[in-house]
């Protein structure tokens, strides 16, 4: 009787655990059924037995985990499912690709304010080195290169401002004042369309 509560002890302290974290934390906990239906397990962290989730969803073989939260690309995973070992999953969601736009966007069109702020006050050195870093990051936005056009005819630098309009409208050919940029600059110095530039 004392070895038989002591083997009870031990299975039921030492049972083997199902754990799911997230980052970012706090998202849904998901098995996918057989019929590839969602059934909510609960929030992350998340932890069950294994036994538990073997009897209820894998009976028959590995079961289908999926980690979501709004405003994050879904997480799945197939997971076998062995009684006796532990299973830690550690889920890391991405941002949506429309939300990620949508942040870089804000990002740029801050710093584009940040650079006329520093062109305004004649920080012409400082508001270009911003726009090479900005170009890093988004090396086909017109309008970075258009302002480092700018920048440089008020330096009078016009040979570099004509090359960074050309590109600005090579990039957009949309872009009227790169455009017009380019074509007065072209005419003010008798430059042929196909001579010079970046």
């Amino acid at each position: 009787m004392k070895y038989l509560l002591l083997l009870l002890l031990s299975t039921s302290v030492f049972a083997a655990k199902f754990n799911v974290k997230s980052d970012p934390s706090d998202c849904d906990v998901y098995v996918i059924d057989k019929n590839g239906k969602r059934v909510s397990l609960g929030k992350t962290p998340y932890e069950a037995d294994v036994e538990t989730m073997q009897t209820n969803y894998g009976a028959n073989g590995p079961i289908q985990i999926e980690v979501f939260k709004p405003g994050f690309e879904p997480y799945s995973l197939s997971v076998p499912i062995l009684a006796k070992s532990d299973i830690d999953i550690s889920a890391n969601l991405k941002v949506e690709k429309n939300i990620e736009l949508a942040q870089d966007f804000d990002f740029l069109v801050g710093d584009l304010f940040d650079v006329l702020r520093l062109m305004r006050g004649k920080n012409f050195d400082l508001a270009f080195a911003k726009l090479e870093k900005l170009e890093v990051k988004f090396p086909h936005f017109s309008i970075i290169h258009e302002m480092k056009g700018s920048i440089s005819y008020l330096k009078k630098d016009f040979k570099n401002s004509l090359a960074f309009y050309r590109k600005a409208f090579g990039i957009n050919p949309k872009n009227r004042e790169a455009y017009k940029m380019k074509i007065y600059l072209e005419k003010k110095f008798n430059v042929s369309k196909n001579e010079g530039g970046k």
